[in-house]
């Protein structure tokens, strides 16, 4: 009678191996993982050399929005762009030249191949960012949300 009931249990338990558990088969799906950097670290360093022209608290406030901007827009399909970037510039005032549109557009496009050169892997689309200037020290705070892999802009 042992055996057979050592039998049974070596039985049960090699079964158990190759299975998995009702925990594991169960489980949720596992989160999205946050990024190991600071999103606003990697936002300032991508205006570095905007920042490093330009101190003035008007432009630096400026020089970090449209960062924000290139940031976002990297997170789409190259396709995308154009798209995104003309929504950008539809919010523009009127009184901006072409030339001054020209600059900013390559501006963007420089950030935006910043961004995907240091933080390919990051994929965290700014909601919203906060700058603070106080004695020559910048401070930014920003909220995020992941996005996936892919994404696209909603058919309207």
């Amino acid at each position: 009678m042992a055996k057979k009931r050592q039998s049974k249990q070596a039985r049960k338990a090699a079964k158990q191996q190759r299975s998995p558990s009702r925990a594991h088969r169960f489980a949720p799906s596992p989160q999205p993982t946050r990024p190991a950097i600071k999103i606003s670290e990697a936002i300032l360093t991508l205006a570095e050399p905007l920042r490093a022209h330009y101190r003035e608290p008007h432009r630096l406030q400026a020089i970090i929005s449209i960062t924000v901007m290139a940031w976002n827009i990297a997170l789409f399909p190259d396709e995308e762009h154009a798209h995104v970037q003309g929504m950008f510039l539809e919010r523009l005032p009127p009184q901006l030249g072409g030339e001054d549109v020209g600059v900013l557009l390559r501006t963007m496009d420089t950030l935006i191949a910043r961004k995907r050169l240091l933080y390919p892997q990051v994929r965290e689309y700014i909601l919203t960012h906060q700058l603070s200037l106080v004695d020559d020290k910048v401070t930014l705070s920003v909220g995020t949300a992941p996005v996936p892999e892919k994404i696209q802009r909603r058919s309207s």
